[in-house]
C-alpha cells in the first residue's frame, strides 16, 4: 500500500511558498525570492465573465489553458474599464471636442470620495467648459497655488475652487465610526459608539498571541497535536481533510495554512497566524471520518469515536488557553470546523454553538468589514485574501446551519460589506484526485477548482439568504404576507436561481467523474 503523504501540491518547504508568483506582494515586504505577478492591463473575456485572475498570457491565459479548457479571446474594445486619461492641454480641447469627454472621463477617474465633489461642481455651474479648462488646469499643476492666488480665484464663479475643509471634515469623523487595530498581535474592530475607540496604545503587544508551547527540535507536523506522534497518521489525516471537507467548505487560505504547518510551532512568529494546534486537531478529527485506520477511532473498532481523541484535544485547548478570549483568523476557522463536525456526529446543539462562537469573533476581528486604504498598508495581500475567504466560509456555514435547522441566518447581509475573494489560476490548476487508504486514485485526476466553486457557492448563499429571510421569518409565522407578495417575492428568487445556474461555466455540469463539491452544489 503506498505511504499516506501530503500531495506534492500540499508541501510547501519549509522557508514557506511562494504565493508571491502570481499574486501582488506583500505591501509589508515580500519574499525577494518570489517574482511580482505582471500587471495585466486587460483579462480575456472569460476570466472577465469568471472574475478570476488573468495572466496575460498569448495564446491563452493559465486560467484557460490549465484549469477550465475554455476558448482564451481577448478584446480590449469590449472593456469598459479602459478609460482614456486626460493629460492634454487647454489648447487640445477643441481638437477632442471633448468638453463632455473631460468631464466624463474626470468622473470615471477619480478616486471614489473625488467624485461626489466633481458632479456638484458640475451640477452647479453656469458653464460646463470653465469645469473642464479647471480641471486640466488641475491636471497640470498638482500643486496648490499660493494664498494670494486663492483669493482671487475665489472671486470667479467660473472656477468653482471650493475648499477641501468640509471633505477632510467627514473623512476624519469617518474615521470614528470605527477602526481595524492591531491588540495583542490580533486584529480586531472597534466601533465608534465604544469607548475602548480611544483608550491605550492600539499597537502595545502585551502577550504572545500565539500561547501555545512548544520543545525546541520537534518535528514540526507532530508539534502540533498531544494526540499522536505518528507522522503518517497526521499526514494521512490531514490529506483527508483536504481532499474531501475542504474543497466544499473553503474556510481558510490552504497556501497560507501550509506554510505555517510545515514549519511547526517553533516557526511562528509574532504576525498573523494561519495555522494553530487547534485548527491542526478540528481538521484531524474531520479527516477521521473519511478513513479506517486504527488512529481514527477513540475506542479502537467503534465507529461512532472517529475523531473523538482529536476533538477533545481541541475542546481542552480552547478552555486552558482561553481560546475564547483571544479573538484570531485560525480560531473563527477552528471553531466552524468544530461545528459541522459536530452536526455530523448529530450534536446539533454543540454545534450551533460552536458556530454562533465562530460567527461573533468573526465580527469580532472585522473580517465583516472591506480593510480601508489605511489597513492595506498594514496588511499583506496574503493577508486580506485570507481575511476575505474565512468571512465567506463563515457566510456558508451559516447558510448551511440555518436550512438545517430552520432558523434565521447569523450573518445577514446588511452585517457586512467585505468583497469576495479572489480565485487564483495557479492554485484551482492544483490537481485534485480521491484519496483513499490505499492513497491518490489518479484514474480521475482534473484541476481542483477550488476557489472558483467556493465563488459560485457564496453567490449561492446569498440567494439562499433572501430565501430564509423572507419565507422563514419569525414575524411570519402563522401569517401571510399576501399571495401576490410571496408570489412575486418566489418569482424574483426563482429568477436569481436561473440566473446563478446559467451563469455557471460549463465545466461545472454534472456528468460522470465531477467534483464531489461541485455535485454537492448542484
Amino acid at each position: 500500500m503506498e505511504e499516506p503523504r501530503l500531495s506534492t501540491q500540499q508541501q510547501p518547504g519549509p522557508s514557506g511558498p511562494n504565493p508571491g508568483a502570481t499574486r501582488k506582494k506583500s505591501r509589508r515586504g515580500a519574499d525577494p525570492s518570489g517574482q511580482k505577478r505582471r500587471c495585466v492591463s486587460t483579462a480575456c473575456i472569460a476570466c472577465r465573465k469568471r472574475k478570476s485572475k488573468c495572466d496575460g498570457a498569448v495564446p491563452s491565459c493559465a486560467a484557460c489553458s490549465s484549469v477550465y479548457g475554455t476558448e482564451c479571446v481577448y478584446d480590449p474594445n469590449s472593456d469598459h474599464r479602459r478609460k482614456g486619461v486626460y493629460r492634454e492641454k487647454v489648447d487640445s480641447m477643441k481638437a477632442r471636442n471633448s468638453t463632455l469627454q473631460i468631464l466624463i472621463e474626470a468622473i470615471l477617474n477619480a478616486e471614489e470620495e473625488e467624485v461626489p465633489e466633481i458632479v456638484h461642481k458640475i451640477r452647479t455651474c453656469n458653464s460646463l467648459d470653465a469645469v473642464a479648462e479647471q480641471i486640466l488646469k488641475q491636471q497640470q499643476t498638482p500643486e496648490p497655488q499660493q494664498q494670494g492666488n486663492e483669493d482671487d480665484d475665489d472671486m470667479d464663479p467660473s472656477n468653482y475652487n471650493y475648499t477641501t475643509e468640509p471633505v477632510q471634515g467627514e473623512r476624519d469623523l469617518a474615521r470614528k465610526m470605527g477602526e481595524l487595530r492591531l491588540e495583542n498581535g490580533a486584529v480586531r474592530f472597534i466601533g465608534g459608539t465604544s469607548h475602548l475607540i480611544y483608550l491605550g496604545d492600539p499597537n502595545r503587544e502585551e502577550a504572545d498571541p500565539n500561547p501555545e508551547q512548544f520543545v525546541s527540535g520537534e518535528d514540526p507536523i507532530t508539534s502540533w497535536t498531544r494526540v499522536t506522534q505518528d507522522t503518517q497518521l497526521i499526514t494521512h489525516l490531514i490529506n483527508m481533510y483536504f481532499n474531501w471537507h475542504y474543497p466544499y467548505f473553503t474556510t481558510l487560505s490552504k497556501t497560507m495554512f501550509f506554510r505555517d504547518f510545515m514549519r511547526g510551532k517553533a516557526g511562528l512568529g509574532r504576525g498573523t497566524a494561519y495555522c494553530s494546534s487547534l485548527l491542526v486537531n478540528a481538521m484531524l478529527a474531520l479527516g477521521c471520518h473519511f478513513t479506517s485506520v486504527a488512529g481514527a477511532f477513540g475506542i479502537p473498532g467503534d465507529s461512532r469515536t472517529k475523531g473523538d481523541h482529536f476533538f477533545a484535544e481541541a475542546k481542552r485547548l480552547i478552555v486552558e488557553n482561553d481560546e475564547y478570549e483571544k479573538p484570531r483568523l485560525v480560531t473563527v476557522q477552528a471553531l466552524a470546523l468544530m461545528s459541522v463536525r459536530e452536526a455530523g456526529c448529530a450534536r446539533e446543539a454543540k454545534g450551533w454553538v460552536y458556530s454562533g462562537m465562530s460567527f461573533r469573533m468573526a465580527e469580532d476581528i472585522g473580517l465583516n468589514l472591506d480593510v480601508g486604504q489605511l489597513d492595506k498598508e498594514r496588511m499583506s495581500d496574503y493577508e486580506i485574501d485570507a481575511r476575505r475567504i474565512t468571512f465567506w466560509g463563515c457566510y456558508l456555514f451559516d447558510k448551511c446551519w440555518s436550512n438545517y435547522l430552520g432558523r434565521l441566518p447569523q450573518i445577514p447581509k446588511s452585517s457586512f460589506n467585505v468583497s469576495k475573494f479572489d480565485v487564483f489560476p495557479d492554485e484551482d490548476a492544483e490537481s485534485w484526485s480521491p484519496y483513499t487508504d490505499s492513497g491518490f486514485d489518479q484514474s480521475f485526476k482534473q484541476p481542483s477548482r477550488t476557489r472558483a466553486i467556493a465563488l459560485q457557492m457564496s453567490k449561492l448563499s446569498e440567494i439562499s439568504s433572501d430565501l430564509l429571510a423572507f419565507f422563514y421569518h419569525p414575524s411570519t409565522i402563522g401569517k401571510s404576507s399576501g399571495k401576490a407578495v410571496e408570489l412575486k417575492k418566489l418569482s424574483e428568487l426563482h429568477r436569481r436561481l436561473e440566473e446563478w445556474r446559467k451563469e455557471l461555466p460549463k465545466e461545472f455540469e454534472p456528468k460522470d467523474g465531477q467534483l464531489p463539491n461541485v455535485i454537492l452544489m448542484q
